[in-house]
């Protein structure tokens, strides 16, 4: 995953980014819209941020359980 890339283009948000909301705590979609702003304006992005966040998500649970 390259950090820098851009996921939401209206609000500026990397994935980087989306990936500190979920290291933070983060778990669902709405959480890190919260924290980044990310899917909040035009919501083209949403797709793309859902598939991130779910992914992230189980690593870090993955992680913490190893």
């Amino acid at each position: 995953m390259d950090p820098n890339r851009i996921i939401c283009n209206c609000q500026a948000v990397t994935a980087g980014a989306i990936k500190e909301a979920v290291d933070s705590g983060a778990d669902t979609v709405e959480e890190v819209q919260g924290i980044t702003g990310a899917g909040t304006v035009c919501g083209a992005c949403l797709e793309e941020v859902e598939k991130l966040v779910k992914s992230l998500v189980a690593q870090r649970n993955a992680s913490q359980s190893s």
